[in-house]
C-alpha cells in the first residue's frame, strides 16, 4: 500500500521552547484541532515523553468519534515530536518539527498516511486537497494563536 504525505507549516512569534512546551502537551491537542478531538490517558500540563501512549477520539468523514491509539515515538525538546496513530491495520504518523525562525519559530507538520484501496483510493487526492490539507493548515494556525495568546497573558 502506498503512503501519502501532507505538509503544512506556520510561523509563530514565540521561541521554539515555548512552542514545543505547548505542542508536546498532547492532552491539549483538542484546543487547536480544527475538528472535534478529545484525548484520554495523557497527563495534562506535562510534555509527552517518548513511549507515552494515549487514546484520541476525533472526527473523520463518516465517523465523528473515530478512535486511534497513539504513541509518542520521538520527543526531542524543543525541536521534534513524532506521533504514531494506530487504528487496526492503519498506521499514520504525525511529525512536528520546531525550528528557530527570525525572532520566533517555524512549526512544520508532516502527516503520513496510507492511500486507501479501491474507490476511496481513487478519490483520495481530492479528499487530501479539500479536507486533510486545509485542516492541517487550520490546525497550525490555531496552534499559533493559542501559543501566542497564552504566552502574552502569562
Amino acid at each position: 500500500m502506498s503512503r501519502v504525505q501532507v505538509v503544512a507549516s506556520v510561523e509563530v512569534d514565540r521561541t521554539p521552547a515555548e512552542v514545543f512546551t505547548y505542542l508536546a502537551d498532547v492532552a491539549r491537542h483538542g484546543e487547536w484541532s480544527p475538528r472535534p478531538l478529545r484525548v484520554e490517558g495523557a497527563a495534562p500540563g506535562a510534555p509527552a515523553a517518548e513511549g507515552a501512549r494515549f487514546t484520541s477520539y476525533g472526527w473523520i468523514p463518516g465517523d465523528a468519534e473515530h478512535r486511534n491509539e497513539v504513541e509518542v515515538t520521538q520527543s526531542e525538546a524543543p525541536t521534534r515530536l513524532r506521533l504514531r496513530s494506530t487504528d487496526g491495520p492503519v498506521v499514520c504518523h504525525n511529525d512536528f518539527t520546531v525550528t528557530a525562525h527570525g525572532r520566533g519559530s517555524r512549526v512544520e507538520r508532516v502527516m503520513e498516511l496510507p492511500r486507501p484501496a479501491g474507490l476511496v483510493g481513487f478519490v483520495f487526492p481530492v479528499i487530501v486537497r479539500l479536507v486533510i490539507r486545509p485542516d492541517l493548515a487550520k490546525g497550525l494556525r490555531m496552534l499559533k494563536e493559542r501559543v501566542e495568546t497564552a504566552s502574552a497573558t502569562a
